[in-house]
């Protein structure tokens, strides 16, 4: 079992909100115990914005893993061609990839508003919430 790292492991989504400033990206963003891994540093150096994504972190206090970002997602495209998906978007990839990157810390839950990428995470293992609505969701 890993150790655990942080309670509430974020991705992309959730960044996007608190760029935002969305009331509920917001309010979460005070509890404690929130962190993120260099894929979301990756997903933000792709778009050309990486100053941003360690700004909004230091800023709401949530602590940023190095993880290998290659190797999860070659791991995150393999389980997703094992799951049937024929050409995984790039977003697809991530979305895997940040749920790996959450298993790897012992991330209590996986945080985003994206239905799609909480049901992958319940398909890993990982409990899902998602900021908008509080909504949580445990593996069988």
């Amino acid at each position: 079992m890993p150790r655990r790292k942080c309670r509430y492991y974020v991705n992309i989504n959730f960044f996007v909100d608190l760029e935002g400033e969305k009331p509920e990206a917001v309010a979460f963003a005070r509890r404690r115990g929130l962190c993120t891994s260099s894929v979301l540093l990756h997903e933000y150096r792709i778009a050309g914005k990486p100053p941003r994504a360690l700004r909004l972190a230091r800023a709401y206090g949530i602590r940023i893993y190095k993880v290998p970002v290659l190797r999860l997602r070659r791991r995150a495209r393999a389980l997703l061609l094992e799951w049937g998906v024929k050409e995984p978007s790039d977003n697809t990839v991530y979305d895997v990839a940040h749920i790996l990157a959450a298993k790897i810390l012992g991330a209590s839950y996986f945080v985003t508003a994206d239905d799609a990428a909480c049901r992958r995470a319940i398909r890993l293992g990982v409990s899902c919430i998602n900021h908008r609505t509080g909504e949580e969701y445990a593996p069988p």
